[in-house]
């Protein structure tokens, strides 16, 4: 079956916003600043920036009642009395607890990943989501996946096995990269991908059912992973993270200095936004 002019608009847009949120995302971990302990280093906040993203989910919510307030308001113009086209949103709200938290737990582990690797494999190994979610949907949701389906499940994996290699070549002068960082991050965010896949078939099997409009699934997605991740943050402040932290204390999270670096660096909001 072709695909419509508004599928096409819609994956195109998809690459774009994803490559938008990667080079954002490293351009505010590599912008530099005085941390609390009045050293000038990165922005190394992934946690932090997680809190970001659900804050723009949120974000989603508020422009489908926007939407809503808009339709309601033409209808009320109108002459003639036109049946309503709104959208029911009667629906049990906690059906998107779990998949907040996998998408909290998958993107907090692609963030810190993110941090030891390259932008460039980040944008890459996220594509493994495509083997994991087909794996998945087959075992979880009785899926067939035809034989064109398996093929490009196959160069998929041609494609991250190639990716992963180049980055081990690569290391020999990566710079600022460790190999055994660039091992880890890229492993943090294959491993990622499972998690993101687990988050799709839990959405398909139960949150599709009930027809939510799709701003306000992802509305009430944020507004869950939001407050999952504020929760997990407290004791983020206390769990040591050895390897896994820059941070003055050497904790997972430290959010008073994620806040004493954007004080003294406020253009790190700007790509914080993205």
């Amino acid at each position: 079956m072709a695909w419509t002019s508004k599928q096409i608009f819609l994956a195109f847009m998809m690459v774009i916003t994803g490559s938008i949120n990667t080079l954002s995302t490293k351009v505010a971990d590599e912008m530099e600043a005085e941390n609390s302990a009045h050293k000038v280093v990165p922005f190394t906040h992934p946690y932090f920036q997680t809190e970001g993203m659900f804050i723009g989910e949120m974000l989603c919510m508020l422009t489908f009642y926007i939407l809503q307030c808009c339709a309601r308001r033409r209808q009320q113009e109108q002459v003639e009395m036109a049946p309503s086209r709104q959208q029911v949103v009667n629906f049990p709200k906690q059906i998107f607890f779990v998949p907040a938290f996998c998408d909290c737990l998958a993107t907090s582990t692609m963030y810190l990943g993110l941090t030891l690797t390259y932008a460039s494999s980040f944008q890459m190994l996220r594509g493994a989501v495509i083997v994991f979610t087909g794996l998945l949907s087959v075992a979880f949701l009785g899926r067939k996946l035809r034989y064109f389906q398996w093929i490009g499940i196959l160069v998929v994996i041609s494609g991250l096995v190639i990716v992963g290699v180049s980055d081990f070549i690569g290391s020999t002068d990566a710079g600022k990269y460790s190999l055994n960082g660039i091992i880890t991050g890229d492993l943090l965010i294959i491993t990622a991908q499972i998690v993101t896949a687990t988050q799709m078939v839990v959405e398909e099997k139960f949150v599709t059912k009930h027809n939510v409009p799709s701003l306000l699934a992802v509305g009430w997605e944020g507004v869950f992973g939001f407050t999952i991740m504020t929760i997990l943050l407290v004791p983020f402040n206390w769990i040591p993270a050895g390897m896994f932290s820059t941070n003055p204390r050497g904790v997972l999270e430290d959010i008073p200095d994620a806040f004493i670096q954007l004080s003294n660096n406020p253009v790190i909001v700007a790509p914080l936004l993205g």
